[in-house]
């Protein structure tokens, strides 16, 4: 039911949006030392009023510096965006999938086909990225994330 509706709000983003533009994309992190690496690569299709997103693999490897096995709840695909702080948040657009699985350290874990998609409301594409977050046991987060022009 989720990847029918992602792929209706695809279409009508491509109707409605005279420029729709698709673009490729890699999500990471800068640090590793944090508990997860997370990397991946996707394409996103961004349009006047939408935004949709696709990451054809998202590959999850547990930092094996830990030496500490880990419970993945979800992951969530959201998209973020810089504040007036200087800092940045995100939209959340409901996009969780489940894995439930522990992962040993250095085991490595490649999840595919994750959709998203979000309407941009006032906002314009070019004000976001492309946000991942591992949702681990006790709520505890890990962040990987697009380039920040991914849309200019």
């Amino acid at each position: 039911m989720k990847k029918l509706i992602c792929t209706i709000l695809c279409l009508i983003a491509v109707t409605q949006a005279k420029a729709a533009e698709e673009v490729t994309f890699y999500v990471g992190q800068a640090h590793d030392e944090w508990a997860f690496k997370v990397t991946g690569k996707g394409r996103a299709l961004a349009g006047k009023s939408l935004i949709y997103t696709r990451l054809d693999e998202l590959q999850i490897v547990n930092n094996p510096k830990h030496s500490k096995t880990r419970y993945i709840e979800s992951i969530e695909v959201a998209y973020a965006y810089a504040t007036d702080n200087g800092g940045w948040s995100f939209k959340s657009v409901n996009s969780f999938h489940p894995v439930n699985k522990n992962v040993r350290p250095g085991e490595k874990l490649i999840i595919k086909d994750i959709e998203a998609g979000m309407d941009l409301g006032s906002r314009k594409a070019s004000d976001y990225w492309v946000l991942v977050t591992l949702w681990l046991s006790k709520r505890e987060t890990v962040h990987a994330h697009s380039r920040k022009n991914i849309f200019q």
